[in-house]
């Protein structure tokens, strides 16, 4: 039994979500015991000794970053995904992000598409050998799980009044109003002149347009989800976003991460943004994509292509007129759009078959093989001892409210909320058994099975 220690700094989300289903396999096929740590919680490294660490990634947390490099000063192996792997590859991308020392020290880089794999290869060839298509884990619960219908969304929140649902992905305009999050857009923007300027335009030329859908259709609730990473975790006070002076309309539920994002898209009849990813995970839920789109002189994402585009108001309601008239949008369902949806979902995350957490397991499996070739040593460093004695010892004092209250201690209170992860077992119970039908309906029970899926690859 390989004994695995698996770093997040969440107990759900997108992190949690794309790791579930290789740590599914791992326990059910791979002989290993996988535990749960929160990223603060680095000295259990030193003090558990495991087989391996496994992580989401490890560019894009200065703490995920410090777990892999920890975990190689004690040879350790470390397996790591990828969260944000449809990255941009006309040399833009900071694909090293966090990793400050700018070396991998993970057994594979597990990049989503070709596209993505050829860019590494080519600028990282002295690391060409690590570098693996395995696709996006994260995507294939969409080929997988069941998730809950319109009806029951609004069962459970009360909101049985509304028969049209239609959601939207926030973009991270919140990074505008903190000092960490403008160095962050800076480097995304770079060679923009007068970009803060633009992006505060385009904030409020959104928010423009969707105070008009959620005034003019007040029969239709309106899913406003805020970007994941809009904010640092420890900042505790709300930014202002395309969305935050709309949250008290009644016809607007404001989501920030209390609802996981494939809810929320299964619930609703359209799903639009500014520019997001999510249009590719509502593409695999079926659901139409409008991209609400102001200024086309923004160098977005080529997958933003796959959508309805809409400049304005008048634009984005003619689309939502035409798709509860006629069930569809015409400009979402040309032949031109399908095509090309087909070739971004290749693309950006590789395979929409459910079987990347597989192709990942893969690696995983040469990965464990590498356990035993040096001997563990163990590392003490007195900064990850006294981070993890704090993290134990401050729980047991732990109040939110008077956390919140001293200056010292509210930038913490973000890990004393998560940090036990009482959320992972619960979605373990959830989503095993959608797992365990998905295997036995492809005929991958057993190893033997796997390995042949793997040979056809």
């Amino acid at each position: 039994m390989y004994k695995v220690l698996c770093f997040v700094d969440d107990q759900q989300g997108r992190d949690v979500e794309l790791l579930l289903p290789l740590i599914y396999h791992a326990e059910r096929h791979l002989n290993c015991d996988v535990k749960f740590r929160f990223v603060w919680d680095i000295f259990a490294i030193y003090l558990e000794q495991p087989d391996m660490i496994l992580l989401p990634n490890t560019v894009g947390s200065k703490w995920l970053f410090e777990v892999s490099k920890y975990a190689h000063e004690q040879n350790i192996p470390v397996f790591a995904l990828i969260s944000e792997g449809n990255f941009r590859t006309d040399g833009t991308f900071d694909y090293w992000g966090y990793n400050s020392d700018h070396e991998f020290y993970q057994e594979y880089v597990c990049l989503w598409s070709e596209r993505t794999l050829d860019f590494f290869k080519n600028h990282l060839p002295d690391e060409a050998h690590k570098m693996v298509l395995t696709g996006a884990t994260g995507f294939d619960r969409y080929k997988i799980y069941r998730f809950p219908s319109k009806e029951a969304f609004l069962q459970r929140k009360g909101l049985t009044q509304f028969k049209k649902v239609i959601g939207y992905a926030g973009w991270a305009f919140g990074k505008l109003h903190t000092e960490i999050g403008r160095q962050e857009l800076k480097y995304f923007m770079k060679g923009k002149p007068g970009w803060m300027e633009w992006i505060e335009k385009q904030r409020s030329e959104v928010e423009i347009i969707l105070r008009q859908l959620i005034e003019k259709n007040i029969d239709t609730l309106f899913i406003l989800k805020v970007h994941p990473n809009e904010t640092h975790p420890h900042i505790t006070k709300e930014s202002p976003n395309e969305m935050y002076q709309l949250k008290e309309y009644p016809n607007v539920l404001y989501i920030k991460n209390e609802e996981p994002i494939h809810d929320l898209i299964s619930a609703s009849d359209i799903w639009m943004g500014f520019e997001t990813t999510t249009s590719i995970e509502a593409w695999m839920l079926n659901k139409e994509t409008v991209l609400i789109n102001p200024d086309p002189d923004f160098g977005r994402d080529f997958a933003y292509n796959g959508s309805a585009i809409a400049q304005t108001y008048e634009a984005v309601q003619s689309c939502i007129d035409e798709f509860y008239r006629d069930g569809e949008i015409g400009d979402f369902n040309t032949s031109e759009k399908v095509e090309l949806r087909k070739t971004i979902i290749e693309e950006t995350i590789g395979f929409d078959d459910g079987l990347n957490h597989l192709r990942a397991a893969h690696y995983l499996a040469e990965s464990l093989k590498k356990t035993g070739e040096r001997p563990k040593k163990r590392v003490f460093r007195f900064e990850y001892f006294l981070r993890s004695f704090n993290l134990h010892v401050g729980s047991l004092f732990y109040n939110r409210w008077l956390f919140l209250h001293l200056p010292k201690f509210k930038k913490t209170v973000w890990a004393f909320d998560r940090w036990k992860l009482k959320n992972i077992p619960v979605l373990k119970e959830k989503y095993y058994p959608f797992l365990d039908e998905f295997y036995k309906k492809k005929g991958l029970d057993d190893m033997d099975a796997q390995h042949g899926f793997w040979k056809e690859q």
